[in-house]
């Protein structure tokens, strides 16, 4: 453990003991060039108040630190001669339930606050030089209330400034890989927005492909209901009626395009009627049948193709 003892002389001086304790033993410590006090792992500022008193109070038995406190201030203020909340007091176990109660007037303490604040001393206790100047008593001083923050000591500065840069780098790598990882979520978003375009533009073209042929088909659909290149009928039923015997007669006439459909009736048989009828320049036979109906009659189902001239 390192020890730092501040002490401001009679002739003003700030004066600096370093001290390092080794198998229980404190031994003093030359302080090298560079070498600060705010190192030392505790830092104690040795004042020399005037309004100080120092009185031995023996307490029986062995008391808890809370209970300590207790009744050392309450046998502190039965023997002060001015009120107890004026002063600021200090005490250290002596052993075997004995204790030196040290109590400084608050002008004084204010006084050692001021030159502190005047040479700008950072330490973790201010203890009355009239209760403890050794620093394996100093270690035992408990204050009745701590130093103010401003004189708190900053230690680690070179750790902390340590990890102030590894924070530093990891902030500034997780930001680089942020950045990478955004600017190839970029790239990759763009690109899929390319192929979202390139195929809205397939798909418009397609849809405009399809419009048209639609259209095409409407057209050929009207063109084909309007029959403008259905072959004529007139020669087909000319040539039936030179060809079909007179106890035949035409009951039945339906055309498709280039297709057509007839019934025939006869009174009576007619076995040679696909003969009769044949394939000619005008239509071809592509089915003929016959049924027997009422009354004796035959009924002749044909299917024409009919040739285009």
């Amino acid at each position: 453990m390192r020890l730092s003892i501040l002490e401001i002389t009679g002739e003003n001086l700030l004066t600096r003991r370093n001290y390092r304790r080794n198998h229980q033993v404190w031994q003093e410590v030359i302080a090298q060039d560079g070498d600060c006090s705010d190192e030392a792992d505790f830092i104690c500022f040795l004042g020399h108040p005037e309004k100080t008193v120092v009185y031995e109070i023996a307490l029986p038995g062995r008391l808890r630190r809370t209970m300590e406190r207790v009744v050392l201030f309450g046998e502190l203020a039965a023997r002060l001669p001015v009120s107890p909340e004026s002063v600021h007091w200090f005490y250290r176990s002596c052993g075997d339930g004995l204790y030196l109660v040290c109590a400084v007037h608050g002008e004084e303490m204010d006084r050692l606050f001021g030159l502190a604040d005047a040479r700008r001393m950072k330490f973790d206790l201010l203890v009355p030089a009239k209760l403890a100047e050794k620093p394996e008593e100093l270690l035992q001083v408990i204050p009745g209330k701590g130093v103010p923050e401003r004189f708190r000591p900053v230690r680690c500065r070179r750790l902390k400034s340590l990890y102030l840069v590894l924070l530093l780098s990891c902030i500034g790598f997780l930001g680089a890989v942020v950045c990478s990882r955004y600017l190839d979520f970029a790239g990759e978003k763009e690109r899929l927005r390319e192929i979202g375009v390139l195929r809205e533009n397939e798909l418009r073209e397609e849809r405009r492909r399809f419009g048209e042929l639609s259209a095409e088909r409407e057209t050929l659909a009207e063109l084909r209901s309007a029959k403008v290149d259905t072959p004529p009928v007139s020669p087909v039923l000319s040539r039936l009626s030179s060809e079909l015997p007179a106890t035949m007669w035409l009951t039945s006439y339906a055309q498709n395009y280039d297709t057509a459909d007839l019934t025939l009736s006869a009174s009576k048989d007619e076995p040679g009627l696909y003969n009769l009828i044949g394939e000619n320049e005008s239509y071809a036979i592509v089915n003929l049948r016959k049924s027997r109906g009422v009354n004796d009659t035959i009924s002749f189902f044909i299917k024409l193709r009919i040739k285009q001239r």
